[in-house]
């Protein structure tokens, strides 16, 4: 039986940023989400002044109590601090520093603590950076990073799995998993119960993988939290060679140039325990299109329940 299909469709569980709702405060934040109709949340920034990186324990109990206040629930904690993404110039780290990865314990640590204090099992890291010049490398030489990436992802993963943890980690254009195929090489290689996939559908086409329902192929079965927003095509950047056109910009889901419908049809079927959070990144909007975060994150919201709905309906 298949506990997660309700009423002929999927009842999949939707989760917000709540520093995606356009407010420096953090109860307002907690206001709109409850009056949106969420259940869940997702903590990274905009905690009264603080991130999910730098948040004092203390802190992290009083914001706790106030989740519990609006009968909210926790589905993760969104770190950029493990394993931090460097967009541009100089990687913040060398891949194979010994003191790096013992620091990155340290930092886990302190993350695990607050996911305690905050009753989510999830924690969202990244895997380690990608060289500037890594398409260039041979397939032996790429295989070696990834064989190395994945062995430092299993240091995490143990020491995730010693507190009851699970780790999402992220398709992230500037790291070892830019894209589906290189967080299902990631899976392969780990194969550990407490090592998941947060799978940022449009970071796809932002590293050149257009997201297909073949693209998430690779990493079905392992998806444990998606991240959710719109796109824009790159003007008159479909080709012959390129017929799914380049990543342009973030864009309202649902008024935008990607088809959602296939690949949240997949996932309802093949993930349903899979968190759907909404991630707009508003603040890249073209100007036509901030409507406002609240109003752009109510549209997205109904977009998608109706697309995994309607689509979790009939084969």
């Amino acid at each position: 039986m298949d506990h997660n299909r309700v009423d002929g469709g999927y009842k999949m569980k939707f989760s917000i940023f709540t520093d995606m709702l356009g407010t420096e405060s953090f109860q307002e934040s907690l206001e709109h989400a409850k009056n949106l109709g969420f259940t869940n949340i997702d903590l990274r920034g905009k905690l009264n002044g603080s991130t999910i990186d730098d948040v004092t324990l203390e802190k992290a109990r009083v914001l706790s109590e106030m989740i519990q206040e609006q009968g909210l629930q926790v589905s993760s904690l969104s770190s950029w601090a493990v394993n931090s993404c460097t967009f541009s110039g100089p990687p913040k780290y060398d891949n194979h520093d010994e003191e790096h990865h013992k620091q990155m314990e340290e930092v886990l640590n302190r993350l695990i603590d607050l996911a305690d204090i905050f009753g989510s099992t999830f924690i969202r890291i990244y895997s380690l950076y990608r060289q500037e010049d890594f398409n260039l490398l041979s397939d032996e030489e790429k295989d070696a990073q990834y064989r190395h990436n994945a062995n430092i992802m299993l240091r995490h993963a143990e020491q995730a799995k010693s507190r009851n943890k699970i780790l999402l980690v992220e398709n992230e254009p500037p790291t070892l998993t830019n894209s589906a195929k290189e967080l299902g090489i990631l899976m392969k290689y780990t194969n550990h119960p407490n090592l998941k996939v947060n799978w940022d559908v449009l970071n796809g086409w932002r590293a050149g993988e257009y997201p297909t329902v073949e693209a998430y192929e690779h990493i079905k079965g392992h998806v444990y939290q998606t991240h959710l927003k719109g796109a824009y095509r790159l003007s008159n950047s479909i080709t012959k060679e390129n017929p799914t056109g380049t990543f342009g910009n973030f864009a309202i889901a649902g008024k935008d140039d990607y088809d959602h419908t296939p690949v949240m049809k997949a996932i309802a079927e093949n993930d349903p325990q899979a968190i759907l959070t909404i991630d707009t990144h508003y603040p890249s909007f073209y100007v036509q299109d901030r409507i406002g975060e609240v109003e752009v994150v109510r549209q997205t919201k109904a977009f998608f329940e109706q697309t995994v709905a309607k689509e979790g309906a009939h084969e």
